[in-house]
């Protein structure tokens, strides 16, 4: 939908998997990005606000992953690894504009750690 306005930059966030709780608990997000800059932008946002932001690979093999005999794509992958890269690689399918990030907000969603989410405190 993003793209029909034809924007220069595309920024989702989602809890989409519990992958990313597992893989970072409720300390940061999860971010992937195609674009290094906007993906700098964001860490950088995040370094000034205390939100912690962690950089996710989008390696082709990922997405290689939801490869189907049935269908166009899968949406799951057909391995028990890398549940939250797989999602973002299925995002990544439908989206146009080349300058996008993912925050996979799963693990600081609701966390109560020390490290909530909403700190009033720099955290780094």
């Amino acid at each position: 939908y993003a793209d029909s306005f034809e924007p220069s930059h595309v920024i989702d966030m989602a809890t989409l998997t519990g992958a990313m709780a597992v893989a970072l608990g409720g300390e940061c997000v999860g971010m992937y990005s195609t674009c290094d800059v906007l993906g700098g932008v964001l860490q950088e946002g995040g370094y000034h606000s205390g939100d912690r932001l962690w950089r996710m690979p989008l390696f082709k093999e990922y997405g290689d992953l939801l490869k189907s005999p049935t269908a166009d794509l899968n949406n799951i992958s057909s391995g028990p690894y890398g549940g939250s890269i797989t999602a973002a690689k299925f995002l990544q399918k439908f989206v146009k504009c080349e300058k996008w990030a993912h925050l996979d907000i799963a693990g600081v969603m609701d966390s109560t750690t020390s490290m909530s989410y909403l700190s009033k405190r720099n955290v780094w």
